[in-house]
């Protein structure tokens, strides 16, 4: 054999050899995408780390973890081969010029974030195809967690928007099959994050007496997780059931009906507490909003009020029930009750 011949041998090979091997390598990972902005925005987007679910809403300068730079054409690129292994909740956000990075609108046109699951390991692209607001008509491009994730979100707010503006009665059924619907989602989804999602957005505290065997099921399910999501649901959830249970106390003495009174005082006091510490958690607009829904006035009477939208009325409304935990303007009465 000549030594042409052998070196054409050898480089069919090392092609034969490396080849199937290429495959097999993971690209870079990161979370890129295209926004179509107008220039009323600034040229940043902010990268957060939400821990919990409990904190989807909340903002400051501390959970921002990376920034990157957006393109004349809309295009922007993080790098994420630092995050942690384990699928974790994220939230990208974009700011109108001059305003803090730590600025976070909730509803209207000017709506300005999104939320999404990665770990060190996702290649995710997204495109929207909206200018206002920028995030709400998203495409994943392959990415079915992530596609799973957002029809959640998409689906809660068709439900919650037609049942806003319906009959107590008509609303009542609208709540009742979109909780079937969610727990439906939790129960079959393949995906951790977006059947613990479906969880949070089916307001679980509310209604766990009425579903209680479902809750015990689920976490059975899913014992295999250890990680901040699910520790602080089950956390949740073990304080509801103590709540909601039924305490038998034989008195022997009036002694120990003084020391029972004396605990359970104390662990009513916490209780007060932890609801007033998730009142705080509201912004001043959702406060004044807060204070209006417990009178029972409807959205559009919010909206003639403080001059907004109806649009953004229901985002705020939604975002007043995830932090307090309750499902409806029921649950809100019930507060002012308590």
């Amino acid at each position: 054999m000549t030594i042409c011949s052998r070196n054409v041998l050898a480089t069919i090979v090392f092609f034969v050899s490396v080849i199937p091997l290429y495959g097999q390598i993971k690209t870079k990972s990161y979370i890129a995408g295209k926004l179509s902005l107008d220039n009323s925005w600034s040229s940043t987007i902010y990268l957060s780390h939400i821990t919990t679910f409990d904190d989807m809403y909340v903002m400051s300068n501390e959970i921002i973890i990376a920034k990157a730079n957006i393109d004349s054409l809309g295009y922007f690129k993080f790098d994420i081969d630092y995050l942690p292994v384990d699928q974790n909740l994220f939230r990208l956000h974009i700011v109108k010029k001059n305003d803090s990075p730590a600025t976070l609108i909730i509803g209207g046109k000017d709506e300005n974030h999104l939320f999404l699951i990665a770990n060190r390991l996702s290649t995710i692209h997204l495109t929207s195809n909206s200018y206002y607001p920028p995030f709400k008509n998203i495409v994943f491009e392959g990415d079915k967690e992530n596609i799973a994730f957002q029809r959640i979100t998409h689906h809660f707010f068709k439900a919650d928007s037609i049942a806003s503006e319906s009959s107590a009665s008509k609303r009542l059924l609208i709540e009742k099959q979109l909780e079937k619907d969610l727990l439906l989602i939790a129960d079959t989804s393949n995906y951790f994050m977006v059947s613990l999602y479906a969880i949070y957005k089916n307001r679980f505290s509310e209604n766990y007496s009425s579903n209680e065997s479902y809750y015990k099921s689920y976490i059975k399910k899913w014992s295999n997780q250890n990680n901040p999501y699910f520790n602080s649901f089950k956390k949740k959830l073990s304080f509801n059931s103590f709540d909601n249970s039924t305490i038998t106390i034989t008195v022997v003495s009036l002694g120990f009906l003084t020391l029972i009174g004396f605990v359970v005082g104390r662990y009513s006091s916490k209780k007060t507490k932890i609801k007033a510490n998730h009142v705080d958690k509201l912004s001043v607009q959702e406060r004044k909003i807060y204070e209006m829904l417990q009178q029972g006035a409807s959205n559009q009477e919010i909206a003639d009020q403080f001059n907004i939208g109806l649009s953004t009325v229901k985002s705020h409304v939604s975002s007043i029930y995830s932090k307090l935990n309750v499902k409806s303007r029921k649950g809100i009465v019930n507060l002012k009750n308590d």
